[in-house]
């Protein structure tokens, strides 16, 4: 990942190494990612508003565990937020007093509302996106970067799928894009692509909704690949 106009703030987390809590971990998205990561040997931490539930899920990979999101979230090295846009705000309000100083938090809320029978139309948050919204709503001194809206949830589960596409990644400092890029690397086939400050998210997350009508319409679930790009991205 080649990260773009850095700056010199360094993360200031002192949690534990190599430990993911995701929200919402009991949804498609969320499971499909502590999924890949469990697989690939990254302690995954799921959470969900029913703990029962998480736990379930967890018991069906490989070292996770699971319970309600704010005690997963307490002292993982990352938080990944994986939950519809029509619970986005309800969660960052539910979560926020979990949140430690300088803890990262990846979120990879897409604002997509239904239009029509199938479709689904992206849109436009208070904040202007809902990274941007996220950070808004959580202490200040959180970590927010944008990133995996683009990556189909059920390509993610099945893990005998190989995976072959970019993740679009927003934040504004260079040390929390560089975590969030170790971390999500570590799923093979995944490639993290530095897109800029948080503010371009909303150009991410739109492309969600793009991408989805493709892959109903060709029956498929393709990703994004940028071609041109030097290998390997520099971090």
């Amino acid at each position: 990942m080649t990260v773009t106009q850095p700056d010199t703030l360094p993360a200031t987390t002192t949690h534990h190494e190599n430990t993911v809590a995701i929200v919402g971990g009991t949804g498609a998205l969320g499971l499909g990612l502590a999924t890949r990561w469990a697989h690939s040997g990254v302690n995954v931490r799921i959470g969900s508003r029913r703990a029962e539930a998480a736990q379930g899920c967890a018991d069906k990979l490989p070292g996770a565990v699971g319970g309600d999101n704010t005690t997963m979230i307490e002292g993982a090295a990352a938080v990944v937020v994986a939950v519809p846009f029509s619970a986005h705000v309800e969660t960052m309000r539910s979560i926020a007093k979990a949140i430690q100083p300088g803890q990262l938090v990846i979120d990879t809320t897409a604002p997509l509302l239904p239009a029509g029978p199938r479709g689904l139309r992206p849109i436009v948050p208070w904040a202007g996106s809902a990274a941007e919204q996220a950070q808004a709503l959580l202490p200040d001194g959180t970590s927010v970067v944008s990133a995996l809206q683009t990556v189909s949830a059920a390509t993610l589960q099945d893990i005998e799928l190989r995976l072959d596409e970019d993740v679009l990644l927003c934040g504004d400092h260079t040390a929390d894009k560089v975590l969030a890029a170790d971390l999500i690397d570590r799923i093979p086939g995944l490639r993290t692509v530095d897109c800029g400050l948080l503010d371009m998210s909303g150009v991410c997350e739109r492309i969600t909704a793009l991408l989805i009508g493709i892959n109903r319409r060709y029956k498929t679930h393709a990703g994004i690949r940028l071609t041109g790009l030097p290998e390997p991205l520099a971090r």
